[in-house]
This record gives structure tokens, C-alpha cells and sequence, in this order.
């Protein structure tokens, strides 16, 4: 799975210190492969760098095992029939 920065995410990792937790994905470019070079357009990458939320902007690197994409949730209440036939 690819990652693009700025990405919603939970941390799904097991057993780890930030399981559950929510952040974005800080820098898409900053993934590596195993021997820490630089990942091309053709091969996956192994991992990202998330900020995790209420951490003030510090990021930490996860395998992309451990993310799960979030979406956004709209907040705004869904109108029923009922509601616009009222109008």
C-alpha cells in the first residue's frame, strides 16, 4: 500500500506504544528500503514517517504494516425525507 503525504492513518501496530493512535503522513519522500536508500517509482515501500496527533509536529517512522488508511468524517447531521419535504 502507498502512502501520499498527508494522508489520514491509525496505527495498527501490534502491542506497540502507539497502537490506535491517529496521524498523517509527514513526508512521503522520506521512505527507504531495506538498505536505507531511497525507494524508486517501481518497488514498495517498507515504511513512512507519521506525526502522530497531539504530539506537536514530532514524527516517528512505522512499517506500512502497521498503517491503516483513515477517511475524513463529515460532521454535518444528514438530512432525512422528512426533513426537506418540511422546508
Amino acid at each position: 500500500m502507498r502512502f501520499q503525504q498527508g494522508d489520514r492513518v491509525r496505527i495498527v501496530q501490534a502491542k506497540g506504544p502507539y497502537t490506535g493512535c491517529r496521524g498523517t503522513i509527514a513526508d512521503a519522500s522520506a521512505v527507504t528500503d531495506v538498505a536505507g536508500a531511497g525507494v524508486d517509482d517501481g518497488q514498495l515501500p517498507l515504511g513512512y514517517y507519521v506525526a502522530i496527533d497531539g504530539e506537536n509536529g514530532v514524527v516517528r517512522p512505522f512499517l506500512v504494516e502497521a498503517l491503516e488508511r483513515i477517511g475524513a468524517v463529515s460532521s454535518r447531521r444528514r438530512e432525512t425525507a422528512a426533513d426537506r419535504v418540511e422546508r
